[in-house]
């Protein structure tokens, strides 16, 4: 049987999380110290060594206090191993930033910075350890590179480097719980805790600056915070590369730098030992601060946006690194595509395609979308770009392309069923429950191949391909490839709102009412409703934006009256705080006579006087106002009179005090 051999990760020594789970240290000692030694020798050893850290160790690292037991245990079996510190002061610069909000210092908040420079005390303990078992682990003052620059220098660590001495006693957490209130100090040590932080813990720290890091004064300048760290890192391993491309993140302007001192610092001597390919990849950094991630939208001034594609058009005609040129050019087309232009973006992908391998999802499925729309007779440059791209072994959506149209003779590929499922499993094998199979499908069907997405999707499906449920309930809700059926859609959707998703949990809540809609069989009919308001409950709290309103909305459609009262604190919650759609479900509630429990009309105009007077176009409003209060000359005759006998102040509103 063929098999599809994984390609190696250029960046990825090791599984480190398993070996660790499986208490193999020979092998973890092993692995680590030869990636170190082999990154003193050659480029791809070093981006090997230099990417490995945390990356091997994710699913530890994520674990929190569970993945910290694990590298206590590897560091209490095997006490002089360097890079049983390392990682621990990885796991540590992770959590910091976790707290810190992911790398987000205006997200954090005050218990977060304090939850983070006790991590950073941590790091910064555990990677000196490390160096004074390693004199040659250059990675360990690298990372307090980093620590230092986005979480400043403690104290004690200032002073070991200028006076090579350590604090006399045990370090501790500065954490201010007496005096603090109750309730932020059970949120701070919940907090702590996430990573195994104890609040009355001691750290013993290094008495004596490891013989191996250089002195801070070089001449007549002492060295200090992150130039001493990047100084230290260059003394222990001086043709690095990679390093110094993460020093030049830290140059930028958003961290205070500027792009005329990163030009300096390629110009310097430091970075003397660096051929021009090198040099001119740490010059790419330049226009990635200013191009990647400012993605151009159909707003932007024209002019503006010409000038930021002749901008990207000249770095790509000047990158000397092809990766680069792919980058640029597909920046480029990215910026035609939101524009609308279909022919210019497909004309300059074409063009990025040609210096490298397309290792992206997004970018395969809108190679794969703007083919079928631009070059639908002829699939030559699509069929071999997904060769190219699989053979890569980067791009999971690539694989599945080609493991499928190999077992459809789709795109020019010969019908081979065993090269077919090698490829398939190589992107199951690649990437688990990939969200590659939905995309992937969804780029068959806006290319108006709904037979192959619907066949794609249930593919992904069995696969554990993320949102194929999602995109399954689509299909058969819209009637693509397969008959409209509400049912299967609904058992669709609610898988996908059983893994989390909110907008399975979301389209559950309209095809639950939908179909409940059309059921004449009162039961099912009133499970339906009532299916869909917890659906929709479910999708605010999950994070939809539209789940609140569209579950006040079904509370206001139900028709069994002890459901009602059931969901009317709810409703009255969000009412009383202002929100329109929840007034009008309140007046929808108070409106109905055969309620003999909720029934009272006066109430129940209030209420839509009050959601009028919030959201006076808001069509659920108007709705509500026709179907409860204007339906008939009676009763818009009462509706009439009775507002009238509301005063102004009682009416619901952001201005009442009531409210």
């Amino acid at each position: 049987m063929t098999t599809i051999a994984p390609i190696p990760s250029p960046w990825k020594v090791c599984d480190a999380s398993a070996l660790l789970r499986a208490g193999d240290y020979d092998t973890l000692d092993q692995l680590f110290d030869e990636a170190l030694a082999a990154s003193f020798h050659d480029r791809t050893s070093e981006e090997r060594y230099h990417a490995a850290l945390p990356a091997d160790l994710k699913d530890c690292i994520d674990s929190g206090s569970e993945g910290l037991a694990l590298l206590r245990a590897w560091q209490a079996a095997r006490p002089e191993s360097a890079h049983a510190w390392l990682c621990e002061a990885h796991y540590w610069f992770h959590w910091a930033y976790e707290y810190r909000g992911s790398g987000w210092s205006n997200t954090v908040t005050e218990l977060g910075w304090t939850c983070a420079h006790a991590c950073c005390t941590h790091a910064a303990v555990c990677a000196i350890r490390a160096l004074e078992r390693s004199p040659t682990l250059w990675s360990a003052p690298a990372l307090l590179m980093q620590s230092v620059a986005a979480f400043e220098e403690p104290a004690w660590l200032s002073e070991l480097v200028r006076s090579g001495r350590g604090p006399a006693g045990e370090l501790a957490h500065d954490l201010a719980l007496e005096g603090m209130p109750a309730d932020a100090r059970d949120e701070l040590l919940g907090m702590l805790a996430r990573s195994g932080i104890r609040a009355d813990e001691r750290i013993a720290c290094p008495r004596t600056v490891p013989e191996s890091l250089p002195p801070p004064m070089q001449g007549k300048k002492l060295l200090s915070g992150r130039q001493y760290w990047m100084h230290a890192t260059i003394h222990l391993h001086p043709r690095l590369f990679f390093f110094l491309r993460q020093c030049i993140w830290f140059m930028q302007p958003r961290w205070g730098g500027s792009h005329d001192r990163v030009r300096a610092f390629i110009a310097s001597p430091t970075c003397a030992h660096l051929d021009e390919v090198e040099k001119d990849r740490l010059r790419h950094e330049i226009w990635r601060d200013d191009h990647l991630g400012n993605e151009v939208d159909e707003d932007d001034d024209p002019e503006d946006v010409r000038q930021w594609i002749e901008a990207a058009r000249k770095r790509a005609e000047e990158a000397l690194y092809p990766y680069h040129r792919w980058e640029t050019l597909y920046w480029i087309s990215s910026a035609h595509y939101e524009r609308g232009d279909q022919p210019q973006a497909f004309a300059f992908l074409k063009e990025a395609e040609a210096h490298w391998p397309i290792e992206d999802d997004d970018a395969m499925v809108r190679a794969v979308f703007l083919s079928f729309q631009l070059e639908p007779q002829d699939p030559t440059w699509l069929g071999q770009a997904i060769v190219r791209s699989a053979n890569a072994g980067e791009c999971t959506a690539a694989m599945i392309l080609h493991g499928y149209c190999s077992l459809k003779g789709l795109l020019g590929f010969v019908p081979n069923a065993e090269a077919a499922e090698a490829w398939l499993e190589a992107a199951r094998r690649h990437a688990p429950g990939s969200l590659a199979w939905n995309k992937v499908s969804y780029a068959f069907r806006r290319g108006n191949r709904e037979a192959d997405a619907f066949e794609l999707a249930t593919m992904g499906l069995a696969a554990g391909g993320d949102s194929c449920d999602y995109l399954l309930g689509l299909f058969h809700e819209e009637g693509v490839h397969v008959a409209p059926d509400l049912g299967k859609a609904i058992r669709y959707y609610g898988q996908t709102a059983e893994g989390g998703g909110n907008m399975g949990a979301y389209k559950l809540g309209y095809a639950s009412y939908n179909l409940g809609q059309a059921t004449q069989e009162p039961a099912e009919r009133s499970r339906l409703l009532r299916q869909a308001v917890e659906a929709a409950r479910q999708a605010h709290e999950l994070g939809h934006s539209e789940g609140l309103e569209s579950m006040l909305m079904f509370i206001g459609a139900l028709e069994d009256v002890p459901a009602r009262h059931e969901y009317l604190e709810l409703v009255r919650e969000h009412a009383q705080q202002g929100d329109a759609t929840a007034m009008a479900t309140m007046s929808v509630l108070l409106a109905d006579s055969d309620d003999k429990k909720l029934y009272d009309y006066r109430e129940s105009v209030r209420w839509i006087m009050g959601a009028q007077a919030v959201a006076p176009e808001s069509e659920y409003v108007r709705n509500v106002t026709k179907t409860c209060h204007q339906d008939g000359f009676l009763s818009s005759t009462l509706y009439k009179l009775t507002r009238r006998q509301i005063k102004a102040h009682e009416i619901p509103g952001a201005d009442n005090a009531m409210v």
